[in-house]
């Protein structure tokens, strides 16, 4: 390129690094005055999200709730009449209730107890003894 263009041009591209440098230096202003701004839309639009977030799970677990009652009512409907199948089931194959394992249990206490009152008693009754001294044989 000969020196005359060289020379001409070198204004023309200072003066468009100026205008390139300037318009950084105004994009930096632009976002620090609408930084702010920004970030509080940000925060408002975030508070509208949970806001709304916290009452659909809110409902989520009325709902929930709602299920678990029914189920445990159903459940308790059904429950008495298996149980008493199956206490049936079991009274056929031999084995004992809950309700009669602890009296059978309070009965063998009972049982125990009066076992030990008796040997005690006759412990305290019953002479000692003494050997028999044997009489020499002539």
């Amino acid at each position: 390129m000969p020196k005359a263009i060289q020379h001409r041009r070198t204004p023309a591209v200072r003066q468009s690094a100026q205008q390139v440098w300037l318009a950084g230096l105004g994009a930096l202003a632009l976002a620090e005055e609408e930084g702010g701004k920004l970030f509080g839309s940000l925060v408002k639009k975030g508070q509208t999200v949970d806001k709304a977030n916290r009452a659909k799970v809110g409902k989520a677990l009325e709902r929930v709730s709602d299920v678990r009652h029914r189920a445990v009512r159903t459940l308790g409907r059904f429950r008495l009449p298996l149980d008493t199948t199956m206490a049936g089931a079991l009274h056929r194959f031999g084995i004992p209730s809950r309700q009669e394992i602890v009296t059978l249990t309070k009965r063998v206490e009972e049982l125990t107890r009066s076992v030990e009152r008796t040997k005690a008693k006759s412990r305290k009754r019953a002479p000692a003894r003494h050997a028999a001294v044997a009489a020499p044989v002539a």
